[in-house]
């Protein structure tokens, strides 16, 4: 997921998809356990994506209060 694309997101996109996000975070680890997982980069690629969300949710909280 891209900046450009995750600035457009309103504040309840960012944290619906932020839990999107961490379920299946959770469901690739568990799989990576158990039976192991093709697309092993998927894993960071999701975890770099949900640090890309908190921090443009992290932006819009502190630009609504200043």
């Amino acid at each position: 997921m891209k900046m450009k694309d995750i600035e457009t997101l309103s504040e309840q996109d960012l944290i619906n998809k932020i839990e999107e996000l961490k379920t299946k975070q959770f469901d690739m680890r568990i799989q990576k356990t158990t039976s192991g997982i093709e697309k092993s980069h998927e894993i960071r690629a999701t975890r770099k994506d949900i640090a890309r969300l908190k921090t443009q949710q992290s932006k819009l909280r502190n630009t609504k209060a200043n």
